[in-house]
């Protein structure tokens, strides 16, 4: 605590206030300091000054901004009271801090983890009451001797303080300037970390509150609804799914007002199993992945977006448990939304996207930004056709078109829009919605595409093997809100049709169900038919596709509209949109309604399965470790591996993350650079120069095995992205194994690489074999002609 000797009890004016802050300032760069040289010095952190260090001093002075600018009030309220009351009060506060600051940064050192919510069970088990005791013992002592020291240093400064006017302002600005700066535990400010947590926590006013540790557990029951319209084989059966970004019930089923424009989509509706009172769970693209392949809940930002790992079960994970292969295939990126980050952690055995396009193949146009979604749908299918081989095990193919999507920047679009345009002339659209259509060709031009596309693929595959034993699997990933909706509820109607030759009959089932439901019926399908293993309990939102008329007594359907936004919630025959109540109508129309018996509880269902979403999501409490089938999943960094990462690389450009491994290689720090590396393709499993990195690394190492592995499969994971080719070339030269440029050279060929370094590094390699040859010709020569004198 600061000493009162030589200073006058007196009205203490803003100089002295400033005084005091900027001693509670130097004290936390003081404690900065010390946490880095204690990292330093056990070996987690390279360097004590470096750039986490100043990162760390910039948000002590945002936090010590904000800090002043609330206390800035109490000090002059204070003053105005009692002379050098105000200031006293501000000095042990400001002391507080400090001690509270030094024992959370001694906690971090010590465990490598930043204090949040539930500090205090974290801390009690982890730190005794005498260790306790002595760092505040410690810190009470260093903190007021050091707060008095840098007050006094100040006083030779005075002229400069007073002019700093209005300080207020000065403050404000500089806690808004570290608003931008991306924060990691090695360089926050612990206390405000903490202070911010728990704020968030007590302000959170609809928390789980169970017994249950995992509240969506629940034993596995064998669905049995779609047995009896299916004629199984022996052999277990293929599964295509495809998920039509944006086509929603506005576009397919007997009743859509815009069904011409899916013409064929609509034919099968009469040839399958057709649900027309089906749902979305979700109103985003990427989002409906997760509720569709493993019946999941949504976090707050979809379930792909949630930072850490999250153990679950899924029709991905029970189908390779059960010998199934497995591709996802997307013209797009699969790193948007961390969807390459989901597909990693479900050991999907390929996934196909926009990198895996070679030249022969033309992006879709850019749109007013300078940006190209990627590929359309025509070359996805195609694609995908022309890499298919057959395989002994049956497989599962998972399709996210994208050709519907805005920009609608579809190939030939002139020729489709002249379609649209003659479809309008030839009066076959209903003339209340002629205005719409006109003023939407692109949109409806690209339905036409993407409805050709999707018949043109399954024609392909009806002349495959495999076709006889094949369950497809047509749904949108919700309806398009480029164009005018009815109600909330339209956003989530989307068609769901199975398509089959497997199938008994063709029919429509009325069900109210949704994506979740999905895993459920299929999961026991297969178990009925074929025994699969399946886990004795499940977490899946869903229960099943087929159930008696529309509406279901004790039906719960989720509807995570998007990002931060979980607004509606189905229970029976009503719907919960904002926070009004809706009947629905026999098409899921909504109808107002008057319920006067506690709203059906529908509002307290929806907050608790809200906050149920919420912890099971952020606390990894979907399904136990011990529950389930496929392996675990890869634990990540260690504690004190993710100290030094986060003090190399702040943010979440991960291409400025590649540089910064790329150059420790280059400087022979390959560890470090290789623990980066791993770090980088937890986050982004699709970072191919990252991939391409680690495999040059092993092979600098002389690990040659080890790089080869690792690059073998990045070029099939990226097989038109010429540096791994190159890479690969390398190690086999390296390693005197050239004869495999034979087999590579096809596939180099075959993705139309034109690189002159490749093409090089071949020539290397056969110049190489050409010569080894003529060398050992000449020595099985020799050694004919020695025998030869001999005789």
């Amino acid at each position: 605590m600061i000493k009162n000797r030589n200073i006058p009890s007196e009205k203490r004016d803003l100089k002295d206030y400033i005084r005091l802050v900027i001693a509670f300032f130097f004290c936390l760069v003081l404690l900065s300091f010390y946490q880095n040289m204690r990292l330093y010095f056990e070996g987690v952190l390279d360097s004590i000054i470096n750039k986490s260090f100043f990162l760390l001093v910039l948000h002590h002075t945002g936090f010590t901004s904000l800090t002043a600018l609330i206390l800035a009030f109490l000090f002059n309220f204070l003053e105005y009271k009692k002379p050098a009351l105000g200031f006293k009060t501000v000095a042990v506060i400001f002391l507080l801090i400090v001690i509270s600051e030094g024992i959370l940064i001694e906690y971090y050192i010590y465990n490598y983890e930043i204090l949040g919510t539930g500090f205090y069970e974290r801390y009690v088990t982890n730190v005794t009451v005498e260790s306790f005791a002595l760092s505040i013992l410690i810190f009470m002592i260093l903190g007021s001797a050091f707060m008095y020291l840098f007050y006094r240093f100040t006083a030779s400064y005075y002229k400069i303080i007073s002019r700093m006017y209005p300080f207020t302002i000065v403050l404000f600005s500089l806690f808004l300037a570290t608003l931008v700066s991306q924060k990691n535990p090695v360089n926050e400010n612990k206390t405000q970390h903490l202070l911010q947590s728990v704020s968030k926590d007590i302000l959170d006013f609809n928390k789980y509150e169970g017994a249950e540790e995992f509240p969506l557990l629940r034993p596995y029951n064998t669905q049995r609804d779609l047995t009896e319209y299916f004629l199984l084989k022996e052999e277990k059966p293929n599964f295509v799914f495809i998920i039509m970004d944006g086509v929603g019930g506005d576009f397919v089923g007997e009743k859509a007002p815009y069904n011409v424009f899916m013409p064929n989509i609509n034919s099968l509706t009469s040839e399958s199993l057709y649900w027309p009172n089906f749902v979305s769970n979700t109103g985003e693209s990427v989002a409906s992945i997760p509720a569709l392949i493993g019946s999941l809940p949504f976090g707050n930002s979809g379930f792909t977006n949630l930072e850490d790992k999250t153990k679950r079960t899924t029709l991905f994970g029970i189908l390779k448990d059960n010998g199934y292969n497995s591709s996802f295939n997307f013209g797009g990126n699969s790193a948007l939304e961390s969807l390459d980050k989901f597909l990693y952690e479900e050991e999907v055995d390929v996934v196909l996207d926009r990198k895996g396009f070679n030249i022969t193949y033309r992006p879709q146009e850019q749109d007013a930004a300078g940006i190209s979604l990627g590929y359309a749908d025509k070359d996805l299918f195609h694609k995908w056709q022309k890499d298919f081989e057959s395989t002994y095990r049956p497989r599962i193919d998972v399709f996210l078109t994208q050709s519907t999507k805005n920009p609608f920047k579809i190939p030939e679009q002139e020729k489709y829009i002249s379609q649209v345009q003659k479809m309008l002339s030839n009066s076959q659209i209903d003339p209340k919605h002629y205005r719409l259509i006109k003023k939407n060709k692109e949109v409806f031009a690209s339905l036409l595409y993407a409805d050709e596309a999707i018949a043109a693929f399954l024609e392909d595959y009806k002349r495959k093997a495999e076709f006889q034993n094949t369950i497809f699997i047509i749904t949108g990933s919700h309806n398009l809100s480029e164009l005018p909706q009815q109600d909330y509820l339209s956003r989530y109607r989307v068609p769901l049709i199975i398509y089959s030759p497997l199938l008994k009959e063709s029919k429509t089932i009325n069900s109210l169900v949704a994506h979740t439901d999905v895993l459920p019926s299929i999961a026991g399908l297969l178990q009925d038919a074929y025994d699969i293993d399946v886990p004795n309990q499940v977490s899946w939102l869903g229960e099943g596709l087929v159930h008696e008329g529309i509406f279901k007594s004790d039906k719960r359907i989720p509807l995570y509209r998007h990002k931060e936004n979980l607004q509606e919630y189905i229970k029976d025959k009503y719907c919960l949109s904002g926070n009004r109540i809706y009947a629905l109508s026999y098409d899921l129309k909504f109808m107002n309604t008057d319920l006067d018996n506690e709203n059906l509880n529908i509002k307290e269902e929806y907050r608790r399965f809200k906050a149920i979403n919420n912890y099971v999501t952020t606390q990894n409490k979907i399904i136990p470790d011990d529950t389930g089938l496929s392996s675990e999943l890869e634990k990540g960094q260690s504690k004190s591996d993710m100290v030094w990462i986060n003090s190399v690389f702040n943010g979440r450009d991960f291409d400025n993350a590649y540089k910064i491994a790329r150059d420790l290689a280059f400087d022979g720090e390959t560890e470090r650079s290789l623990l980066l590396c791993k770090y980088i393709l937890e986050k982004v499993p699709g970072h191919a120069d990252t991939e391409i990195l680690m495999g040059r690394i092993y092979a600098w190492n002389k690990e040659y095995n080890k790089a080869a592995n690792i690059l073998e499969t990045a070029i099939k994971k990226y097989p038109v992205y010429a540096d791994g080719y190159a890479a690969l070339l390398d190690v086999y030269f390296w390693s005197d194994t050239n004869y495999k440029v034979e087999s590579l050279k096809e596939r180099i060929k075959k993705n139309s690489i034109r690189s002159n370094d490749v093409i090089n590094k071949i020539k290397r390699a056969e110049a190489k074999m050409k010569k080894e040859k003529t060398l050992f010709e000449s020595s099985n020569l020799g050694y004919l002609n020695f025998e030869d004198n001999d005789y």
